[in-house]
Formats: C-alpha cells, sequence, structure tokens
C-alpha cells in the first residue's frame, strides 16, 4: 500500500473517531475530574499526621518553634528522647521526628540554625504533605524571627526525603488510565465494523488486515496523545506539576503505552464476536488494572499477587510514567517497564493479526 493510500485512510479513520465524540471524551472527562475531585476535595494534604519533636536545647526559640508545630491542627506532637522516637518511627508510629539540635536558641540568634528531620518514607502520599507541613511551619517561623529569611534550615539528615504531593502521584496514574481506556475501544470498533458488515465490505479491496489496523492505529494515537497533553497541561496549570525527566522518555513511554493498550484491544477485538461480549472483556480487563495497577493510589502488593500485578501492562505504563514526571527519569529506571510493555505490543499485535478475520 502506498505512502498516500495509508495516510488516507488514517486520515479517514481519524474523522470517524472525531466525530464519536462519546467516545474519545469519557476517558478524558473521567481522568479530569479524578484529578479535580482527587486533587481538590479529597485532599490529603489535610490528613493528620503524629510528629515527634525531641528539643534538645530548651531555650525561648525553641519552645516557640515547637509551639508553631502545636498550633497546627492537623499535626499530632509528641514529645521524648531521640533514640526511642527514632525507633517509634521505624515501626512505623510516627510520621516524622524533628530534633532541635542543644544550641538552638544561640545559633538562632547568630543566623543559622538548623533541625535535624527524619521522615517514614514508606507511605508515598503521606511523605508529600508531611513534608510540605514541615517546611512550611518552618518557612512561616522564619518569617516571623528573621522576616523571611533563612535563619532556620532543615536538615534531613540520613534519609532520602520527596516533596511528592499526591496530586504528583496522581496525575501520571490519569495519564495511563486514559491511555488505557481509549485505546483498548479499538477492540469495539473493530467488532462493531464486523457487525455492521464494513469490514466485510473492506474486505474484497485490495486492503490487507496489516495495513487497516495500522491506520485505525495511527488515528487513535493522534486522539490519545492529545489527551495525554491535556492531562499534563491541566496538572501543569491548576497544580503545578512539572515532568522532572526527559521529554524524548516520556515519548517513549506515552508511545509504548498505547501501542501496548492498541494490541490488547485488537487481541479482544481479533478472537470476540460481538460488541457486548467485547465490552464485557474490556471491563473486566480495565477494572483490576486500574486498582492493582497503582492508577489512584500507591499499593502494597499482597505476594500472591505480585506476579498477577507485574504481568498488568498498566502497571508498568505507571511506573515508567511516575519515574519521568516525578523522578529523574534515568533509563536505568525505565527499561524494564519499557521492555515489559513491548512485550506486550509484540505479542498482542502479532496474535491480532494472525487472527484477524474479514467478518
Amino acid at each position: 500500500m502506498r505512502a498516500g493510500g495509508f495516510l488516507r485512510l488514517v486520515a479517514t479513520q481519524a474523522t470517524m473517531l472525531r466525530r464519536n465524540t462519546g467516545f474519545w471524551l469519557s476517558s478524558l472527562i473521567v481522568a479530569v475530574v479524578s484529578i479535580l475531585v482527587f486533587g481538590w476535595l479529597f485532599n490529603p494534604d489535610t490528613r493528620p499526621f503524629d510528629l515527634a519533636i525531641v528539643d534538645e536545647d530548651g531555650s525561648e526559640p525553641a519552645l516557640s518553634l515547637v509551639a508553631a508545630f502545636e498550633s497546627v491542627d492537623n499535626v499530632d506532637v509528641a514529645s521524648g528522647d531521640q533514640d526511642s522516637e527514632l525507633s517509634a518511627l521505624e515501626e512505623g508510629d510516627r510520621a516524622a521526628v524533628l530534633i532541635i539540635p542543644e544550641g538552638f536558641g544561640a545559633s538562632l540568634a547568630a543566623g543559622e540554625a538548623s533541625v535535624l528531620a527524619y521522615f517514614d518514607n514508606s507511605d508515598l502520599i503521606r511523605v508529600g504533605y508531611v513534608t510540605t507541613t514541615v517546611n512550611s511551619v518552618i518557612g512561616a517561623f522564619n518569617e516571623d524571627v528573621s522576616g523571611g529569611g533563612s535563619a532556620v534550615t532543615l536538615d534531613a539528615r540520613s534519609v532520602s526525603t520527596e516533596n511528592t504531593r499526591y496530586i504528583d502521584f496522581l496525575i501520571p496514574g490519569m495519564v495511563g488510565m486514559a491511555i488505557m481506556y481509549i485505546n483498548l475501544g479499538v477492540g469495539m470498533m473493530l467488532v462493531t465494523w464486523r457487525d455492521q458488515g464494513v469490514l466485510r465490505r473492506l474486505g474484497v479491496t485490495p486492503l490487507r488486515p496489516g495495513n487497516l489496523i495500522l491506520s485505525q492505529a495511527a488515528s487513535f494515537s493522534v486522539v490519545s496523545m492529545l489527551q495525554v497533553v491535556i492531562i499534563l497541561g491541566l496538572g501543569n496549570l491548576v497544580f503545578d506539576v512539572s515532568i522532572n525527566g526527559s521529554l524524548a522518555w516520556l515519548a517513549v513511554t506515552v508511545a509504548l503505552g498505547i501501542s501496548t493498550m492498541l494490541a490488547i484491544g485488537y487481541l479482544i477485538g481479533s478472537f470476540l464476536h460481538t460488541p457486548t461480549a467485547v465490552n464485557a472483556v474490556i471491563n473486566a480487563v480495565a477494572f483490576p488494572m486500574i486498582f492493582l495497577g497503582k492508577a489512584y493510589f500507591p499499593l502494597e502488593t499482597p505476594t500472591a499477587l505480585t506476579p498477577l500485578v507485574q504481568a498488568m501492562p498498566l502497571t508498568h505504563i505507571n511506573d515508567a510514567m511516575r519515574e519521568v514526571v516525578n523522578g529523574s527519569g534515568e533509563l536505568g529506571d525505565l527499561w524494564l517497564s519499557w521492555a515489559a510493555l513491548a512485550a506486550w505490543v509484540l505479542i498482542g499485535f502479532t496474535a491480532s493479526v494472525r487472527a484477524f478475520r474479514w467478518q
């Protein structure tokens, strides 16, 4: 098939897809509404947490800093010695331990005081709002004592802390979910065309199954990439969610994610005969992936379910998206997810082309 004919076929199918607004708009609306609801209305940043403060100085400035934390509604402040509170932190009984060292008051008078902070990083959502709250209180304390300078700095010694908010976790998951929903729908389109006799009429033309699948995949990819741009743009404009990693690696991740879900959609459409059956299977595939694939929340996978979760393509799409958006997006952190997605693409499209039938 010549390139010109293939591009006309892609444009025709893209037009058909664009006119079916209910199909492509529904997945985008679900993602946008989820972002707004979970980002604004259900705001985990306001959840209370336990903070232990070890005051080794006992000076008036140190007591003022303790009082500043005690005045925050969602912080339950405890006190004790350093060893016992760090043990409580390791056991999960504290979200953070703040240590005000001896000499804090004198150092503050000299304009260069610091406090030590230890955070529990086992809960990705909680560590985000805990670090945000601690930094905010210290910032307000600096405003009071020095008019906005950095008289007090936070020293997170021996702990790797990342200021990750829940919305930072959510946005990549919504990208993955949107990619999943719209591209699995290609199976519904394939079966609907077969049911309506469209494929039978195309079957008497020189059009090959591979060219039809590629043209449909190209049109779905264009719409899917527009959805990704909208979701990431909304996250940046409304919630200040930025992409920390490489845009090139983001493009590779999105492309592999789209290709994987298209391959699965075609696989479903190639083996099933009716739109009702396809709809049921897509829902049976999609809903477990949404929750087990960490679209909305982090998941501590039970040992028995680990192989299933690791086999799910949405798990790898979301993991790779979060590496690029929230992390540094290094190739060493991405290759395993990319390899898993590439395997799905290869298996899915190969089986789809072989199982394809015009009627």
